[in-house]
């Protein structure tokens, strides 16, 4: 600046300060009476002639005859260069015009020190750069200084400046590195955040930002958003602002470098460099420059992003066709260097339709494995870019087919979209056996037998349509449709022609023809072995099944099966351990509908084994984890057990709710839509309704009959319509249906003991107390042993109440507590069990009225009153009605609150506590009672084989 100028070039990667650099020095420049002349070029105008010197000069404050001067020789050079340019060679007007343009510095710079800074020189045209040139030999003599700054990612586009500018004695060269820990400390500092400046933050910010300033100060502006302004404790997130100084510094590159961060960020972190150079399609020297660059940005470490959130700011700047473009490019790549399936979808998904064999195949592989794995997100996003890219149209049946037995896993709901679709294709032969199979199951499970049986028929009648191959044997074929309709007769028993679908199935299993390879014929051999009551033949099958079958879904349903096969054998506890084995399993693999499933099974386990508050909240969360409309006609499986439950417990209202769900009207062709009726009369039982309940018990009993399915241990609907009978007065009748079913559950060793326990309390009941005794303790005896709590804590309850009557007074007492203890331990609010409260053998056992409540005749209301006077005279509930003008249900709900008031089950306890009412006679009018009730109880509430839900 004493005579003689100089040139300063200023390197560095990009967003590392050289920009603030070249300001401040001109600040400085400024302040020392310089003339600063200042340009920053681009990329958009480096084809534009002279764009740089048309800056430096026409934006400086020239005096008016240099300032018109220079534009007019910036215009005139520009319009020649524009006419006259050609390649690599400068028009001679512009030679001949450039020592002029120059002239002008060159005068200034005799009056006063000039300084010329020019950013980004890299993007610079060519005339600027000449003049440049011309200016920087001329230094020795000339008071200018020259300050550059360029970016040193570029590829050496300009080498001839480089060549020219770095052989000048007064050239200088400063590269510009990245910060330090101390520098970054000095960044917070300057945000006047001292507090900040912990070694740990700086660390932290060091790493993050590679030492970039432009990262490190979105870092700190992400850190104080985050903190509220203040200096909190914050951990250092890289927010929205890290996000725009990444992408700001990688358009701030050059395009080979953008290329190079763009793929790299698609391809992911394990892609060799011989790869990635095949992607971009250019040259392994282009790629390691490009890499160096990022690295030097403080974007990459060792060849892969410093932060998750960096790759993520890349790949957000790519635009998505372009983005498409690049996915399909490193897929194919990928593909021809052998890379698994699974790795190359992951691209595929995302790139632009591919139209190459290899790509529809990759998709359907990485389904398969993608689903053997779990990944069932996976496995249905690479079967829909399947679907939407196959144009063959069988192979597009298997598709579909495939699509709903991966959704199938999560929500059968949303899978059932393709079932017309695949029913088409069944009918039309189109669809291979084994799909073929899952089809079945997956219409059965919505209910639509009759679908079902055109498409078996169809098979039938093409001679085993729906092979797999051209070239399987027909017999094989033949034995899927034989194995599928055989299962059909057990999970559909009420279907036409089902039971003697059953007897040739046990026909064919004991002379050998069908042997029970696969683990649904072994299901429906096990189901045979239920229907004959072959107790332990039931238990090894099951876990046989269970011991050898892998979870899956082709297996699911046997292994169900298996599970309640063991509960119908009383094996609960054997049961419940599998159930809870397989329910992990179905979590740590995520499968909703497996878990859902094995949830109903594992709430009718607890509701046998008395936890009945465990048995609703299993029965919920199966209805949680699958939607009710997901569940097809096994809606009513978990249904009924919440109904059950809710009833036991006195939640009479929630049970009522649980009714309100829709239960379809084929579910009641199938075990599962007994249970529900079963639950349902229970709770018309416990809702006063006698009989609507008797209306679903026998429903029960006219299915089971007809189907040729009656099973105790599913459904022992004797005895639970003999409960409606005793608490009608009808000890006769329901004498004969409780022997009707002990008969039926066979010798106290024979696996049914639930049955048997119920059976034998339920007769005990209609018994004179000097017979119940040992009726009871047998009962008693047998629900313990098998840990049946509820039905333990009514046994025990009836033998209280048989001791209480025959006058013993202390062992009334001792087990009416124990009837209670039991009662609390299982859930229920309103026990069964029934305080004994009587003169002179009085037990002082909880009650189940409040405290202090009356317990005597004047706690009824008159109607209640009028109406159990009567019945204790004997009258019949239409006999009642008549007399009091009002109907039958009125009669019966009036009934069942004065029963629950007086601590009374049956008719002849009435009498006792309305004396001095005289003890009804008890014959043959109390059945005809019945009788006429039952009739008009069906006018009331329905006929018997009515099913739909009420």
């Amino acid at each position: 600046m004493a005579g003689h100028g100089g040139v300063l070039l200023v390197s560095g990667a990009v967003a590392s300060g050289k920009t603030a650099l070249l300001r401040a020095f001109g600040e400085r420049a400024s302040a020392a009476g310089a003339l600063f002349l200042q340009a920053t070029a681009s990329e958009a105008e480096s084809d534009l002639p002279l764009g740089v010197m048309g800056q430096l000069l026409l934006g400086a404050d020239l005096p008016g005859a240099d300032a018109k001067r220079a534009a007019r020789l910036v215009d005139l050079m520009a319009v020649a260069a524009q006419i006259r340019r050609a390649e690599g060679v400068l028009p001679a007007v512009v030679m001949n015009e450039i020592p002029g343009l120059c002239g002008i510095v060159l005068e200034q710079a005799r009056e006063r020190p000039v300084v010329l800074s020019i950013d980004d020189v890299h993007h610079a045209d060519g005339h600027s750069l000449e003049c440049i040139l011309y200016l920087a030999r001329r230094l020795d003599t000339s008071r200018i200084l020259v300050v550059l700054g360029e970016n040193s990612g570029f590829l050496a586009g300009n080498t001839r400046l480089h060549v020219d500018l770095l052989r000048l004695p007064g050239c200088r060269n400063i590269r510009l590195g990245p910060l330090e820990r101390h520098g970054v400390a000095e960044m917070i500092s300057g945000f006047g955040d001292e507090g900040w400046g912990t070694r740990q933050l700086v660390s932290d910010l060091h790493r993050t930002g590679g030492g970039n300033p432009l990262l490190t100060r979105a870092l700190i502006e992400d850190r104080r958003t985050a903190d509220g302004g203040g200096c909190g404790s914050a951990a250092l997130v890289p927010g929205e602002a890290f996000a725009q100084a990444v992408t700001t510094g990688l358009f701030r590159s050059d395009m080979s470098t953008r290329n190079t961060a763009w793929a790299l960020a698609v391809v992911g972190p394990d892609v060799p460099l011989a790869e990635l150079v095949e992607v971009l399609g250019t040259s392994r020297e282009s790629v390691h420059r490009s890499l160096r660059a990022l690295n030097d940005a403080g974007l990459l470490d060792s060849g892969w992003f410093r932060h998750e959130a960096g790759r993520t700011a890349v790949l957000r700047s790519l635009e998505p066709a372009h983005r498409a473009r690049i996915e399909a490019r490193v897929a194919q790549v990928l593909h021809e260097h052998g890379e698994a399936a699974t790795v190359v979808v992951q691209h595929l998904i995302a790139a632009e339709p591919i139209d190459a064999p290899w790509a529809l195949s990759t998709l359907l592989e990485a389904a398969e494995r993608a689903l053997a794995d779990d990944e069932v997100e996976l496995a249905l996003t690479c079967l829909r870019a399947a679907r939407d890219t196959c144009t063959d149209a069988r192979q597009s049946v298997a598709i579909r087919a495939e699509l709903t037995r991966a959704g199938w896993r999560l929500n059968p709901a949303t899978a059932a979209r393709h079932l017309p679709e695949l029913t088409a294709d069944a009918l039309d032969g189109g669809l291979g056996a084994r799909h073929t199979v899952e089809l079945v199951g997956h219409l059965l499970w919505f209910g639509q037998a009759d679908s079902v049986l055109e498409i078996l028929d169809a098979a039938e009648r093409g001679g085993g349509a729906g092979r797999e191959a051209p070239g399987q044997p027909a017999a094989q074929a033949s034995r899927r449709l034989d194995c599928v309709r055989s299962w059909m007769a057990y999970e559909y028993p009420g279907l036409p022609g089902s039971a003697r679908a059953r007897a040739r199935h046990g026909d064919d299993e004991r002379s050998g023809r069908t042997p029970a390879r696969s683990p649904h014929q072994r299901a429906a051999t096990l189901m045979k072995a239920v229907l004959d009551g072959a107790g332990d033949d039931v238990v090894v099958r099951a876990e046989q099944i269970l011991q050898s079958t892998r979870l899956d879904d082709s297996t699911l349903t046997a292994l169900v099966v298996a599970l309640n096969s063991l509960v119908l054998a009383d094996r609960l506890d054997t049961a419940a351990l599998w159930c809870e084995t397989l329910s992990k399993e179905a979590a740590e693999r995520g499968a909703p509908m497996w878990q859902a499933l094995l949830a109903a099974v594992r709430s009718r386990i607890e509701l046998r084994l008395g936890a009945l508050a465990a048995a609703e909240q299993s029965a919920r969360l199966a209805v949680t984890l699958v939607p009710p409309e997901g569940w097809g006609v096994a809606i009513a499986s978990p249904v009924a057990t919440s109904v059950y439950a809710h009833t036991a417990m006195g939640r009479l209202d929630e049970a009522a709710a649980q009714l309100a769900v829709p239960v379809p009207e084929s579910a009641f062709h199938t075990p599962d839509g007994l249970l529900y009726l079963r639950a349902r009369g229970h709770y018309y039982l416990a809702a006063g309704r006698p009989y609507a309940a008797l209306d679903d018990f026998h429903a029960c009993g006219d299915l089971m009959t007809r189907w040729e399915f009656d099973v105790p241990a599913l459904v022992p609907w004797r005895t639970d319509a003999a409960e409606a009978h005793l608490l009608l007065g009808d000890d006769d009748r329901a004498r004969t249906l409780a022997q009707e079913q002990l008969a039926l559950t066979g010798g106290p060793n024979a696996g049914a003991a639930w049955t048997r326990g119920v059976s034998l309390r339920v007769l005990a009941s209609a018994l004179h107390p000097g017979r119940r005794l040992s009726l009871l303790g047998e009962a008693i005896d047998t629900l313990r042993e098998r840990g049946h709590r509820v039905e333990l804590a009514r046994a025990t309850d009836e033998l209280a109440r048989a001791h209480r009557e025959l006058g013993n007074g202390g062992r009334a007492r001792a087990l009416a507590r124990k009837a209670q203890q039991l009662g609390r331990e299982c859930g229920v609010r309103v026990p069964r069990v029934s305080p004994v409260a009587d003169t002179g053998n009085s037990l002082p056992a909880e009650q189940p009225w409040p405290p202090g409540s009356r317990r005597g005749a004047d706690e009824l209301s008159d109607a209640e009153l009028r109406v159990a006077t009567l019945a204790a005279r004997g009258h019949t509930n239409r006999q009642i009605a008549d007399k009091l003008f009002i109907t039958i249900s009125t009669v019966e709900q009036h009934l069942t609150r004065a029963y629950r008031k007086l601590a009374v089950q049956r008719r002849a306890d009435l009498a006792a506590k309305l004396s001095p009412v005289p003890v009804p006679v008890a014959g043959s009018g109390r059945r005809e009672g019945h009788r006429e009730g039952r009739h008009e109880g069906r006018k009331d509430g329905g006929a018997r084989d009515r099913l739909r839900v009420v």
